[in-house]
């Protein structure tokens, strides 16, 4: 597909071209859950087979976060220096292919050492996907960032409810990985020749600001006056990024409580058996795809800010109550409630950040990686702070901490409002908002846009 045919032409051939492209960062975004998702029903089998504590096996999960952290800035470089179809072309293969090596698993260091490269590879996908989901969503010049990620979700509660039949077989984990990579592989791999072309050279030069490309039609200020209105949108926007940062520690982290610990708080707290541990995680992805799929037009009609406000009030509405009878006969279906209510709670959290992040920044790619870095650190503190909290008060008190990242989310929420609002947003990007009124037409390939950026699951 060339760059023309995204760029230029107002009839059908550029609106199939957007739809091509949306259509395979969705199933990249699906198979890069679809795998992943797959291991959490599996957790407790690899704990009772490595004879592993809630302590030891809270490190040895930090594998995939801290392989995802030390990466993040590296993909993001990559993003703008290579573009993001490059990007997704070389970490698919990688990434599906990891799953296999579980047999060679014999120890917590071991595991560690696995789940690490999986999470290099895994940002890798997520961060480039991401980036080519604000390309679209830029050329079609309307909210898709929620749906789109409701094709991660869709992925992540198929590979659920694979990876709890699998346990309920006893189907061995490698060869789970096996299968699943391979199939993921051969439908994401073809799908990458629709995406959208990235512009030629660093996507961070494609800004005017840095790369020496004339300004849009009808900007005249003087160079200085554009100068100083750069460095007090850069001022405005390092306190905005900061509290998207924190709107993303908290929703990455409460996502990991929910991978790496809703099977086990089941299994172990509940009494839930092995075959229904599983149905947490389940329960958690079907109630984020639901929201997902009204997303974008929940928050074009309420705000991102009071969207996500009440979402997360759902969520700790339910988890509370969850936790609070999670010792009783009916413990265990309340706990598959309460991560339900938690799948609400942020459900449009990670798309909003993503969408509002690409949109501050000169590079999407860049502006995606930090928030992403910052989430996956939430993602990192997630497992040894839950493991060490309850080896000393127990897991079902040390999953409180949800409730107070779901207070951190709702008090940061204002963060989350659109870009768009703010007319010195608008100059320091793409100068007067006369020049921004063009529609989707002109906003893919303009001066000043990326064509693709970072950041899913």
């Amino acid at each position: 597909m060339g760059r023309a045919a995204v760029t230029g032409g107002t009839g059908p051939s550029r609106r199939r071209s957007l739809g091509r492209a949306r259509a395979a960062t969705m199933i990249a975004l699906f198979v890069l859950a679809l795998v992943f998702a797959s291991w959490a029903p599996r957790v407790p089998q690899i704990k009772t087979d490595l004879r592993l504590g809630d302590g030891r096996l809270g490190l040895a999960l930090l594998g995939a976060p801290v392989g995802a952290v030390l990466t993040l800035w590296l993909v993001g470089l990559a993003v703008s220096r290579f573009g993001s179809v490059r990007v997704v072309r070389a970490a698919l293969p990688s990434y599906c292919a990891v799953g296999a090596l579980f047999p060679l698993v014999a120890g917590q260091w071991s595991l560690f050492a696995l789940l690490f490269l999986w999470g290099a590879t895994s940002s890798g996908l997520d961060i480039a996907a991401n980036a080519q989901a604000i390309g679209v969503e830029r050329g079609y010049g309307r909210p898709i960032m929620a749906t789109a990620h409701a094709a991660w979700t869709a992925g992540a509660l198929s590979g659920a409810g694979i990876g709890t039949v699998a346990a309920a077989l006893a189907v061995p984990v490698g060869a789970q990985f096996a299968v699943l990579g391979g199939i993921g592989l051969a439908v994401a791999l073809p799908a990458t020749w629709w995406m959208l072309p990235d512009p030629a050279g660093p996507m961070a030069e494609a800004s005017g600001e840095r790369s020496g490309a004339q300004p849009a039609a009808g900007w005249s200020a003087p160079a200085a006056v554009a100068e100083q209105s750069r460095a007090r949108g850069r001022r405005r926007w390092s306190a905005r990024f900061a509290a998207l940062c924190a709107v993303s520690f908290g929703s990455f982290l409460c996502e990991g409580v929910a991978a790496d610990w809703s099977a086990v708080y089941l299994a172990e707290v509940t009494g839930a058996a092995a075959g229904v541990a599983g149905a947490g995680f389940v329960a958690f992805t079907v109630c984020m795809f639901a929201v997902r799929l009204v997303g974008d037009r929940a928050m074009a009609q309420y705000g991102p800010p009071r969207t996500v406000r009440g979402c997360t009030a759902v969520a700790g509405v339910g988890f509370a109550g969850a936790l609070a009878v999670g010792t009783l006969s009916f413990g265990s279906a309340a706990g598959v409630i309460g991560f339900g209510a938690l799948g609400v709670g942020t459900a449009c959290v990670a798309p909003a950040v993503f969408s509002t992040a690409g949109r501050l920044g000169e590079s999407a790619g860049t502006s995606i990686a930090v928030v992403s870095t910052v989430g996956y650190t939430g993602w990192l503190a997630g497992p040894p702070v839950v493991g060490g909290l309850a080896e000393l008060v127990g897991l079902h008190r040390a999953l409180t901490i949800v409730l107070l990242l779901l207070a951190t989310i709702a008090a940061f929420a204002p963060a989350l409002r659109s870009p768009r609002a703010d007319p010195a947003a608008d100059e320091r990007v793409s100068g007067p908002p006369a020049t921004d009124t063009g529609g989707p037409e002109t906003d893919v390939g303009r001066p000043g846009t990326d064509v693709g950026r970072p950041g899913t699951p």
